[in-house]
């Protein structure tokens, strides 16, 4: 469990790091569209290559839709983030991926359990 939520931090790091920095370079549109394209994939992927025995027999639009909640929301965030704060100094960029890691990373297993739980896929 502790390796998984290590992998989760570095990715979300490095994701916000990525999203901000090419937020200034390239601007609100093609960087929305980059984040709306990485946020359907990891969808997808957790759609096809993430499901629980219980949740295959439950509806197929429920399960991507949780997938897609619980692996796009920190990047929506992230990217909402990088637009309210345009010109960011490299300080703060990186203090703010390193509290948005920590803090997405502690919470993760709940936003996860609250998604699935809601949907009505699975409860515990």
């Amino acid at each position: 469990m502790v390796a998984t939520l290590a992998i989760i931090f570095l990715l979300l790091f490095s994701a916000a790091e990525l999203i901000f920095r090419l937020r200034i370079k390239l601007g609100v549109v093609p960087i929305s569209i980059i984040v709306l394209i990485a946020v359907a994939l990891l969808g997808a992927y957790g759609y096809f290559f993430e499901k629980s025995a219980y949740s295959i027999e439950s509806s197929q639009i429920k399960n991507a839709m949780s997938y897609t909640i619980m692996f796009g929301s920190p990047l929506i965030i992230t990217l909402v983030t990088a637009s309210i704060f345009k010109k960011s100094s490299s300080l703060f960029i990186h203090w703010f991926a390193g509290i948005l890691s920590v803090i997405y990373t502690g919470l993760f297993p709940l936003i996860a359990i609250y998604t699935v739980c809601y949907l009505g896929i699975d409860c515990i």
